[in-house]
């Protein structure tokens, strides 16, 4: 009986010390990241799938959570109510923000050609190296203000106090999509590996070995893209939920969002809409299958492109972006 006792008791040491620490990303591109490092020496699960923007923990989500070891947030809107519960679920969590020492773009609404055209382009021109991605609602302004010798002129300063206002009630609105571009999620991978080495010192030769073949592959990948996309002359796309600020940007490309500051657009906007589609020749409307497509598609109907998909949650990253460069390449190249 004793023997019996103290084999059942062996049994379940040897699977508690084998058990691989559990690591819950936010979303599953943050968890193809954590696990591209992390291998088979964790697992990994991912939370908010589809609309992340009204994502809610399920109860199978919080029973995760309650057993993991690390959180890998990625700065989205939903993890500033539930990281606190979660917490409280999980005494011995730890949180590490993926996205940690990258500035952050505000979310998309530079991007309306309406908005360009009123307030002048204010686009990056170099973000080679991660990090670099945008300035604050005054430096915006800094160029024009010196610029401008007739700054006297009352018509001109309350436009300008109009854009500054509506720059600060947006100053919170952070666009949290910085896992598309390469770079930056280089950045988030380096993250995670501090992360994970914190956790198990013991395996800080594997985890530093699997980031350096993600970099890598991430870098490979950034040149190619580079090289595929240099040539096009028109470099609009329009996208109905506007992802992809930060691909648009590190590209030297122009994202147009037909969302409109996480709305729908108004009537008057899809008439504007339709007309820039017509004028600037855009044979593409990309929807996220994550979200309506009903703009998309009367956007489509009204100016003879066609819809098609790019997924920004996409859970294997690399492979997502190759498809984003194919996909813009196409739709901007000459048929």
């Amino acid at each position: 009986m004793f023997k019996k006792i103290s084999f059942v008791t062996a049994l379940l040491l040897a699977s508690l010390l084998s058990a691989k620490p559990v690591v819950i990303a936010s979303i599953a591109p943050v968890g193809y990241l954590a696990k591209a490092v992390g291998g088979d020496k964790i697992e990994v699960q991912s939370l908010a799938k589809g609309d992340v923007h009204s994502y809610e923990p399920k109860p199978n989500d919080m029973k995760a959570v309650a057993k993991a070891s690390l959180f890998i947030a990625a700065g989205l809107e939903f993890e500033e109510a539930w990281i606190p519960r979660f917490k409280a679920s999980a005494k011995n969590l730890v949180v590490v923000q993926s996205d940690a020492k990258i500035a952050k773009l505000k979310e998309e609404h530079a991007g309306h050609a309406d908005h360009d055209e009123e307030h002048g382009e204010h686009k990056a021109k170099d973000d080679k190296h991660a990090g670099h991605s945008g300035h604050s609602a005054k430096d915006k302004h800094a160029d024009h203000e010196a610029k401008d010798k007739h700054s006297e002129h009352a018509k001109h300063d309350e436009k300008h106090e109009a854009h500054e206002e509506h720059d600060e009630e947006h100053e919170a609105h952070a666009d949290p999509h910085v896992w598309l571009n390469p770079v930056l999620a280089i950045t988030m991978a380096r993250n995670i590996s501090d992360a994970l080495i914190a956790m198990d010192k013991a395996n800080k030769d594997f985890y530093l070995k699997n980031f350096q073949k993600l970099m890598n592959d991430l870098l490979a990948f950034d040149e190619s893209a580079k090289n595929e996309l240099a040539g096009l002359k028109n470099r609009k796309f329009v996208v109905y939920h506007p992802a992809w600020g930060y691909f648009a940007e590190h590209y030297d490309l122009e994202q147009i969002s037909i969302e409109r500051n996480g709305k729908e657009p108004k009537i008057d906007e899809m008439a504007s809409t339709v007309k820039m589609i017509k004028d600037e020749n855009i044979k593409v409307i990309f929807a996220d299958p994550n979200r309506s497509q009903k703009s998309a598609q009367v956007l489509a109907s009204q100016t003879g492109a066609k819809v098609e998909l790019l997924d920004p949650l996409g859970y294997n990253l690399l492979e997502n972006l190759k498809i984003a460069v194919r996909a813009i390449k196409d739709a901007n190249s000459p048929k």
